[in-house]
Parts: C-alpha cells; sequence; structure tokens
C-alpha cells in the first residue's frame, strides 16, 4: 500500500498538506504551511522510514510517485518539478 501526499493551495503563501494510506482516508492533515516544500518536508517526516515510496497530488493532480526519501531531502527541487508539470499540464488544457 502506497501513501498519497495532497497538497493544496489557499492562498498565495497558504498551503494544507493531508497524507492517506491506501483507503483514500486522510491520516495527517497540516494547515497553514508557507510552501510547497514545507508541505513536501512536513508530509515525509509523517512517513518515516515506513514507507519507501509516496504519491504526490498537487491542486488535485497527481504528479507521480516519488522515493520519500527524495521528497524528503530534496524538497525545493520536488516542489519546483510540481510547478512545472502543473504549469505544463494547464497550457495544454
Amino acid at each position: 500500500m502506497q501513501p498519497a501526499i495532497e497538497i493544496t493551495q489557499r492562498g498565495e503563501k497558504d498551503f494544507v498538506s493531508c497524507v492517506g494510506v491506501g483507503d483514500g482516508s486522510r491520516r495527517y492533515e497540516s494547515e497553514g504551511l508557507c510552501s510547497i516544500a514545507e508541505c513536501l518536508q512536513d508530509a515525509a517526516a509523517v512517513l518515516g522510514a515506513e514507507f519507501s515510496f509516496a504519491t504526490v497530488i498537487f491542486d488535485r493532480m497527481t504528479m507521480g510517485s516519488y522515493p520519500v526519501a527524495t521528497i524528503e531531502h530534496r524538497a525545493l527541487e520536488v516542489a519546483d518539478e510540481l510547478l512545472t508539470k502543473t504549469f505544463g499540464r494547464r497550457t495544454m488544457d
């Protein structure tokens, strides 16, 4: 069972991060985070070493599966990749 990290942007610098495991229910939620990278680091800390990979969902779009260690230690790079993917998908619509 692979967990999912769902990140939602509510304002310019207001994000919510939720972590769910397989059944669609949310097991952890954190509000008022300042950036996508902060959401990723927070979620990765919750997942810890228990999970190797997590699916990342940003603004209701599934972005892919990432190693939890990468999410935690390279959060800025993963956040940049998410923004690039989001921009690319929105310009194709």
